[in-house]
């Protein structure tokens, strides 16, 4: 019912609303990172790299099996086949890798720089999109994609005297899993219209990872504080907001739009990831990063108001997505 009410939206509507809520993201983890030990009742590990990517994760798979049953989804999963779900695998660890980059890069970089960087992503998915998909980008969507990806990166290169550090550095790297992640995602949806398994499976996967490597890597005694302080009622909220009601919006918008035009309306998400620094960081933009963001609109804009020439009847002919999955 739930996702039934979300396929009778816009998506383009649903699109700008999930990167809307996906842009908190970088923020709420550095805000987190800056109040770790207030929130965690006095005590430091709770709000730790591993804890928040555990938790954060297995309440955004709870949250998906609160909403639909777990019966159901369970069934859902026996009706696909190998393929389907080594993709749905392969999805959850990317997205569990993706998240930690994230993580890890706010801890040595500020989120202003964090969400000009990230402007990668969906940069590089619209790019593969063509690709994989059979899309054609026209001139000036290249000129628009050119101006978001090299005049930004010049501008935060300068920003820091053309040194990267280790926080940018990861951050970059999480834009080449962003634009793996979409394709995924895309190539699965072709075959599999079942939003809820997509999502638990994404998300669940993600945690078992994190609590297996982490257990191997430090053992089970390192999640002994997992239940201090407040974080399962932050994790609780930030993974019902931020993670599960985004990546609803997300999938079902990415379902029925081609990869060019997620592309070029992801690339707004500069708009909210700049305002949230400011209102939960108290980073203000300089005047570097603020010409950045001049370069991405300008993108933004040539990208969107170019004109559109029909699509030759192959480009119709391969709008079914579906065609090019062997997922």
């Amino acid at each position: 019912m739930i996702a039934n009410s979300i396929n009778n939206l816009n998506p383009k509507l649903l699109l700008v609303v999930s990167r809307a809520l996906a842009a908190l993201r970088p923020s709420v983890i550095a805000f987190l990172i800056a109040n770790a030990s207030m929130l965690s009742g006095g005590k430091e590990t709770p709000i730790s790299f591993c804890n928040v990517l555990f938790v954060g994760n297995l309440c955004a798979s709870l949250a998906v099996v609160a909403f639909f049953g777990a019966i159901p989804i369970l069934n859902e999963l026996r009706k696909l086949n190998v393929k389907l779900l080594l993709g749905l695998f392969i999805n959850g660890c990317l997205a569990a890798l993706l998240s930690a980059l994230i993580f890890l890069g706010l801890q040595h970089t500020t989120v202003t720089n964090a969400v000009l960087l990230g402007r990668f992503g969906p940069v590089l998915y619209a790019l593969a999109g063509a690709i994989l998909f059979g899309k054609r980008i026209l001139k000036w969507e290249w000129i628009g994609f050119s101006l978001i990806g090299v005049g930004v990166v010049a501008i935060v290169f300068k920003s820091s005297n053309y040194q990267i550090n280790q926080g940018d550095l990861l951050i970059l790297a999480s834009t080449f899993l962003y634009a793996v992640t979409s394709i995924i995602g895309k190539l699965t949806l072709s075959k599999n219209k079942s939003l809820s398994v997509i999502v638990f499976s994404r998300n669940f996967i993600s945690a078992v990872i994190f609590f297996a490597i982490a257990s191997y890597l430090f053992g089970p005694s390192h999640f002994g504080d997992v239940f201090s302080g407040q974080l399962w009622m932050v994790m609780g909220i930030y993974a019902l907001i931020i993670i599960v009601i985004t990546q609803f919006l997300w999938y079902a918008a990415l379902e029925k739009l081609d990869s060019k035009t997620v592309g070029k309306w992801t690339v707004l998400s500069p708009v909210f990831g700049i305002i949230y620094a400011l209102i939960l960081n108290g980073e203000r933009p300089s005047l570097m990063q603020v010409i950045a963001f001049i370069v991405i609109m300008i993108g933004v804009s040539i990208t969107n108001f170019s004109k559109q020439k029909p699509q030759p009847i192959q480009e119709i002919a391969a709008r079914g997505e579906s065609s090019a999955s062997s997922m």
